[in-house]
């Protein structure tokens, strides 16, 4: 099977890449209440989205207030503090990868990257694929196995479209958030005729994608909102465009 599908409840406990169907990525939702959550990188590097509310955070000499939509990167071997800022309860989603060499410490935050180059638009609102993109971890980032960022939807709009594929060099894990009571679908496959998951998903929800096309579709009332995070199976592999599309439906993102 090429896709797992986690409910928010069943992501509390940190998932292995094998709970996942998955060789190196690792996820996990974190809920912060009155207690604060203690993490260690241990031989992973790590990213961390704020998806509620908001939270203070101390990383060695490192300190400040993370906001919706901010993303902390933790390198390997260090140790962090996060500590809810407000009543309502935060969350962060946690992903992890193998990481054999030092990086560096970072706060990506929204309204910076919401700014520049980072920011992309994608698709055409007449054939309902309008999109957009923000990637905190691009080629350029200081990681050896990630591309993460946040797509966003337009109501009704498909994403991840025209439908791709990134064979055995990636894995790809797929959490949904911000969508309040709506709802989007998920499709998994290689063969359309047998598909691995065409999956209702709402907010927290998880899907970890080991191979296959990927494309997914928001419904009109609130479109599509995820964190997407891709993993190379190789350290340092990070061509990230080097993917296959499914011809019969285009050959441009």
């Amino acid at each position: 099977m090429n896709a797992y599908h986690y409910l928010p409840d069943e992501t509390k406990k940190l998932l292995s890449p094998s709970d996942m169907g998955l060789t190196y990525t690792s996820a996990q939702r974190i809920e912060l209440g009155q207690k604060h959550a203690e993490l260690d990188s241990g031989d992973e590097e790590i990213c961390l989205f704020v998806v509620q509310g908001s939270v203070s955070y101390t990383c060695g000499s490192e300190s400040g207030t993370a906001l919706y939509k901010d993303m902390l990167y933790l390198p390997p071997g260090r140790k962090l503090t996060l500590t809810k800022n407000s009543k309502e309860d935060a969350v962060v989603i946690r992903f992890g990868a193998p990481c054999s060499r030092e990086t560096d410490f970072a706060h990506c935050s929204f309204a910076h990257i919401d700014s520049d180059e980072r920011h992309k638009r994608y698709g055409d609102p007449k054939q309902g694929t309008k999109r957009d993109v923000w990637n905190y971890i691009d080629e350029k980032f200081n990681s050896s196995r990630f591309l993460v960022g946040i797509c966003r939807g337009e109501p009704g709009a498909w994403t991840a479209w025209p439908p791709h594929k990134h064979g055995t060099k990636r894995e790809e894990v797929y959490v949904y958030f911000g969508m309040d009571d709506g709802f989007a679908l998920q499709c998994v496959y290689e063969d359309m005729e047998k598909p691995d998951a065409i999956a209702l998903v709402k907010d927290g929800h998880l899907i970890a994608i080991s191979e296959g096309y990927h494309p997914n579709v928001g419904c009109p009332k609130s479109g599509i909102q995820y964190i997407y995070c891709m993993v190379s199976v190789a350290a340092e592999d990070r061509d990230f465009m080097d993917l296959t599309m499914q011809s019969c439906y285009g050959d441009s993102l």
